[in-house]
């Protein structure tokens, strides 16, 4: 019954949002355009793919929202997240960085979320900023590990109300590169 919702929310959003161009040939005279985009990033090295979806989808009126949550668990009897909110903080920083210097209006946030309810923040986020397009990451998780602890990009699919893009992987070369190129250098 959702998926039905789902469906009817994505065509509703393609035909209220598409624009035509008549000089351009058969399919390629329809751009798709959203008025609002959130998009979620786990890292932002390995969210490079998700970031150059986005602004090959946006248009110059769209608004782009980076959202990267700070994933929080229970360890005893206090909270303990693995990450600071300094580096919460640059993940979504440098996405708004990048979109902004693409020429697209964007903002973006850090919000908490629970290490086993990271999907329901990202569809909450969505709903509470009224975004027209979800994208997300390359799942992290491969086909088997995903069947057995579940996975945040299925989810999101299956319980998302408006369309969902998924980036595609990174060759496993090109990974090792970007986590170079994002690490620390020693310049002592």
């Amino acid at each position: 019954m959702r998926a039905g919702r789902a469906e009817q929310r994505f065509e509703w959003v393609m035909l209220e949002r598409c624009r035509t161009d008549p000089a351009a040939p058969d399919e390629s005279r329809v751009k798709w355009m959203f008025a609002k985009i959130l998009v979620a990033i786990h890292d932002f090295g390995q969210g490079q793919h998700a970031l150059e979806l986005v602004k090959s989808v946006a248009t110059g009126a769209t608004q782009v929202r980076a959202l990267h949550l700070r994933e929080r668990e229970l360890s005893g009897s206090s909270w303990y997240s693995r990450e600071s909110s300094s580096q919460a903080s640059f993940v979504a920083d440098a996405a708004v960085f990048e979109f902004r210097m693409a020429g697209l209006a964007a903002g973006g946030g850090v919000r908490h979320a629970v290490v086993d309810r990271v999907a329901e923040a990202i569809l909450a986020e969505a709903r509470d900023w009224d975004a027209d397009l979800i994208v997300l990451g390359s799942p992290r998780r491969g086909e088997f590990t995903a069947r057995l602890f579940g996975s945040v990009t299925q989810r999101v699919l299956q319980r998302s109300a408006c369309p969902v893009i998924v980036a595609p992987r990174q060759a496993r070369g090109r990974r090792r590169q970007l986590a170079a190129a994002a690490s620390p250098q020693d310049h002592g």
